[in-house]
């Protein structure tokens, strides 16, 4: 058999395995094409620079991706690889606050022990709120640890949220579905909170198969009185930081895929309606935390007009996608029936790294990123750096009078950096340099070429 005939049955099978009707998996929502807005080039107000370089690693060995950060006074509270909230004072110690699940087997055991992401303080009582992907969210107590399921992944209350008027009731239905991977939360002042569900169609450590779907990420609102979500967004491309306007008239969330950060409406006259705040940002949006004056994006992938996003390089070619999709499921799957027949761990280990995003880091460009935005959206200033000290930013967060600790999915330390005298006047006159406007979007921009 030639070289040609045997390229032509290999390109054969592919093809009608990218086409073929009924093949797994089935996913929420078809594979269609989808529009990504051109990332923003990186000059003005986003032109490279070393401001988060040589950052500190603190606790460095003693903390596993710690990816979601939380500051109150002088203590620390970080969400940590197997389940556990930890606590960290300013003279170095370590607490564990809680611990979700049990006890991990090994670095591969996520799904089974836990992996806390999203964190944000109680206003009704001296708890955080935190969101697992495979355990669903909780509230803890700082001090004891007591731990409360408010939204299980298996029998929550999800309510339909606003229907559009090409919204069929078979729409709805696929709206009110259980969620799957809880990412992040914010609290507002009621004791409510606003959480991401950041994909339908596959867990957390299937986190590239998930994106090559087409979007099925939600944002959506708790409510502490009848423990009841309600939706507020779907197909959100990859629904991940969660934050709400000082005087809770908006909230936004960000989407990794997307590269964008979307609005919607909680008061005034545009109440139950969403836009785009801004797109094309450099990079895929993480979690997010504000204060009075502006908010911080983590950009964990960095993407620019020299390294762009594989996401979005794929998002027009849904054939492509679901070829790709279907290729990890096919390889995946007598590993995934080996562990649940016989509980290897090896099959564990396999049916773990395939598909899981941490497995493309080395991949990733070096520059790392944290935006500083103004709640009109105007980019106030970019701190980057070129020394890969701290380039998968997963949060940004003041602490002290002049750091900025740094959040990440992949680090065994937590990150800080010493904010330079020009960026610290920057932040207290909070003035956006000219020409950092957002790009004008519609209340719901086209998200599909038909």
């Amino acid at each position: 058999m030639g070289l040609k005939s045997k390229l032509f049955k290999a390109s054969l099978v592919l093809m009608l395995i990218a086409i073929l009707p009924g093949l797994p998996p089935k996913t929420v929502f078809p594979f269609k094409p989808i529009s990504i807005a051109p990332v923003r080039p990186l000059t003005g107000v986003l032109a490279p620079n070393q401001l988060l370089n040589g950052a500190e690693r603190l606790h460095e060995g003693g903390l596993q991706q710690p990816e979601g950060v939380a500051v109150r006074g002088n203590v620390t509270y970080v969400t940590v690889y197997g389940g556990k909230i930890l606590e960290l004072g300013d003279q170095g110690s370590v607490r564990t606050v809680a611990k979700l699940g049990p006890e991990c087997v090994g670095t591969y055991s996520e799904r089974i022990c836990g992996r806390p992401l999203g964190i944000d303080f109680d206003t009704k009582g001296n708890n955080l709120i935190v969101a697992d992907p495979y355990l669903g969210i909780w509230q803890v107590h700082i001090k004891t640890g007591e731990k409360k399921l408010l939204v299980s992944k298996d029998n929550a209350i999800i309510e339909d949220g606003p229907t559009t008027p090409t919204t069929a009731t078979k729409q709805s239905s696929i709206t009110a579905r259980q969620p799957n991977i809880p990412n992040a939360v914010a609290v507002a002042r009621n004791g409510d909170f606003y959480w991401s569900d950041t994909a339908s169609d596959f867990l957390f450590e299937d986190a590239i198969q998930a994106v090559l779907c087409n979007p099925s990420g939600r944002l959506l609102h708790y409510s502490r009185a009848d423990g009841k979500s309600r939706v507020l967004i779907d197909e959100v491309y990859g629904a991940n930081g969660v934050v709400l306007s000082p005087d809770e008239s908006f909230v936004l969330v960000g989407e990794l895929g997307g590269q964008l950060l979307r609005r919607y409406y909680l008061k005034g006259p545009k109440a139950g309606t969403h836009d785009v705040l801004i797109d094309g940002l450099p990079g895929a949006v993480d979690n997010l935390n504000g204060d009075a004056t502006g908010f911080w994006v983590g950009l964990v992938i960095a993407a620019d007009q020299s390294n762009p996003s594989f996401i979005a390089m794929l998002a027009p070619f849904p054939n492509l996608r679901r070829l790709l999709v279907r290729l990890f499921v096919l390889v995946e799957a007598p590993f995934r029936l080996w562990y649940d027949t016989t509980g290897s761990d090896f099959a564990l280990w396999v049916t773990h790294h395939i598909g899981h995003l941490g497995g493309l880091v080395p991949l990733f460009p070096d520059r790392g990123t944290v935006l500083r935005m103004d709640w009109e959206g105007n980019i106030v200033f970019a701190l980057h750096n070129d020394d890969t000290s701290s380039h998968v930013i997963s949060q940004a967060v003041p602490v002290g009078q002049e750091h900025l600790l740094l959040g990440s999915p992949v680090n065994q330390w937590l990150g800080r950096v010493k904010l330079t005298p020009e960026t610290l006047a920057t932040l207290r006159g909070q003035k956006a340099t000219t020409g950092t406007q957002p790009k004008k979007a519609a209340t719901e921009p086209p998200r599909e070429e038909l």
